[in-house]
């Protein structure tokens, strides 16, 4: 803990401080902790020496002027982590050119990040200290060399978030290419879909069809996108929708009803091209329709579908660190 001058010192040197103005301002903040570097820019953290707070300590070190997070939503920030014991960053967002997205307030991080960003505006950047019971707990994270008593500080840019019920910036229009598949709705909501009878999957996945012109900025190549999604077969039987989660698997725990960043527009940093690679050039906000290649389901049945997506932000995908 830092010393602190006893009331009585202060007060003998209360006309001073008052007279030249020059009171000193502490090094460190509440956490202990000092940041260095502005909103968007990879930050340098050094702490205080000590032991550092058992409890959780959140500050906001500059306040945006966004909307507040919500429980539930999708969060998208940049941050920097770092061990309070030896200082090392175990990782960080800002060295693969990327911002991460996660459901926030759910438990899909870890405490500290859920009880210190929810109501937090979008803007802002904000310096957690998160002790072990808040963190990975006993057990740690043997990967990133954190122990089971380590206390983490984590400096958390606060990019942009997204619910299902978020509003598309967008004006319904007509396709210009004709379609047998029928979409409509509230663009804050899962839209409607009816495929017409004896509608036959396209030999090849032609381009999107855009139901509803966002406002945004054109979506550039290489583009991580935040979307909602929902998958239909051309029997018109709905096969996956964001809009009511997705079980959990052998390869990867049950995901709750939010939107996704796992959309991304080719090529990738590796060139892998996909599905996706023709929403290049859409606007930000747009309601479209991709067709989909056909795959195999579990029984080994080809499977011929189509994604309706709603896009509500893009962002540079993730360069390969060889971490």
């Amino acid at each position: 803990m830092r010393k602190l001058l006893s009331l009585g010192v202060v007060a003998a040197l209360g006309f001073s401080l008052v007279a030249c103005g020059s009171e000193k301002k502490p090094e460190f903040g509440a956490a202990g902790v000092k940041v260095t570097a502005d909103f968007g820019q990879k930050p340098t953290v050094t702490h205080r020496d000590g032991d550092p707070e058992k409890q959780l300590v959140t500050e906001v070190l500059k306040e945006g002027d966004g909307p507040e997070v919500k429980k539930g939503e999708l969060l998208t920030a940049n941050y920097l982590g770092q061990i309070w014991r030896d200082g090392k960053v175990f990782d960080n967002s800002y060295d693969r050119g990327a911002p991460s997205s996660f459901p926030i307030g759910v438990g899909s991080v870890i405490g500290g990040w859920d009880e210190g960003l929810v109501g937090k505006k979008i803007g802002s950047r904000v310096l957690l200290s998160v002790p072990s019971d808040k963190g990975y707990k006993e057990q740690g994270n043997t990967d990133a060399g954190i122990k089971g008593d380590d206390t983490l500080i984590f400096v958390v840019d606060l990019v942009g978030e997204a619910a299902n019920d978020t509003p598309l910036d967008a004006n319904p229009v007509t396709p210009s290419t004709p379609t047998k598949i029928t979409v409509s709705g509230a663009l804050n909501a899962e839209p409607k879909v009816t495929v017409a009878a004896g509608t036959k999957p396209p030999a090849k996945p032609g381009k999107p069809v855009v139901f509803a012109l966002g406002k945004g900025k054109p979506i550039e190549k290489a583009s991580q996108l935040i979307g909602r999604y929902v998958v239909y077969d051309y029997t018109g039987k709905k096969q996956a929708s964001t809009w009511e989660g997705q079980p959990a698997t052998a390869q990867s725990p049950a995901q709750p009803a939010a939107p996704t960043d796992q959309l991304q527009v080719g090529p990738s940093s590796t060139g892998q091209t996909g599905a996706l690679d023709g929403l290049a050039g859409i606007p930000v906000g747009s309601r479209v329709l991709v067709e989909l290649p056909a795959s195999k389901d579990q029984a080994g049945k080809t499977v011929n579908a189509f994604a309706v997506i709603d896009i509500l932000n893009s962002f540079p995908a993730p360069k390969q660190t060889g971490q």
